[in-house]
């Protein structure tokens, strides 16, 4: 079996393939201040509910965009298994041709997940990753990342309204709106936040298109793919798990070229 683990900004998504299938998947919180031992326990914890044997892993993969857990993981991992982990960066395969001005800013999990959609659709795509930030990255017709869009993501958009405003409250983001025009305080907010999301996803996607010179194929992930695609004007095939899926197609891919002829 293989630990697919992913740290974002705000979690760590936790997942498991038996062969090609997703046996398991959970999430937890990011937290710097845990050692670890304490990670290691957390996730031993998530893999027994689902009754994962850590014994059975015979493969790990990493990538993270916060740098501090990156070691933390890696010993967290090595406490649970001896099977070998590899962390999605320099001197890993990922696949993709990378157009940008400095490959190695590209966030692992950008990459990861363009390797995932590569896999399952043809070019051109692009790819909203609606999280912590929403991202918009392009891939050409060729299939070489050309680039992207990032921009405060649905959390962070409304956590700067509740800080810098009196009498705008904390409100669930999981409620969809009813209407684009609220008529109280939380229903315009939740109209604001989602619809606006939606919006400058939409519009976004449309400058790509113009500076590509051609339509492209939508894909939506992230924590809030499902929250915000039904409300963009246009069609986004969601893949909650894209970031899982590509994480087992590379280690699959820097797997067979590790391995002696």
């Amino acid at each position: 079996m293989l630990l697919a683990i992913a740290v974002g900004s705000s979690n760590i998504r936790i997942g498991v393939f038996d062969g090609e299938r997703l046996a398991m998947k959970t999430s937890m919180r990011v937290d710097a201040q845990i050692l670890p031992d304490e990670y290691a326990v957390k996730i031993q914890s998530a893999l027994a509910l689902f009754g994962c044997d850590p014994q059975k892993i015979d493969g790990a993969i990493l990538c993270s965009v916060t740098p501090p857990l990156t070691g933390v993981m890696r010993q967290a991992v090595a406490r649970l298994t001896r099977a070998r982990l590899m962390v999605v960066g320099p001197g890993l395969k990922t696949g993709l041709q990378i157009r940008i001005n400095d490959p190695a800013q590209l966030g692992a999990d950008l990459a990861v997940c363009a390797a995932a959609a590569l896999d399952r659709y043809d070019p051109p795509l692009a790819i909203a990753s609606f999280g912590t930030a929403t991202t918009l990255t392009l891939l050409d017709q060729e299939g070489r990342l050309r680039g992207g869009a990032i921009m405060p993501g649905l959390k962070i958009s409304l956590a700067a309204l509740a800080a810098h405003t009196a009498q705008l409250p904390q409100i669930d983001l999981e409620r969809p709106p009813k209407a684009v025009v609220g008529q109280n305080t939380v229903d315009s907010m939740t109209s604001g936040l989602i619809y606006g999301a939606a919006c400058a996803a939409d519009g976004l996607v449309g400058r790509m298109e113009e500076e590509l010179g051609q339509p492209v194929r939508l894909i939506a992930t992230g924590a809030f793919a499902r929250i915000v695609a039904p409300h963009c004007r246009r069609s986004f095939a969601i893949e909650e798990d894209l970031i899982m899926e590509g994480l087992r197609l590379i280690y699959l891919r820097n797997l067979r070229e590790a391995k002696p002829l």
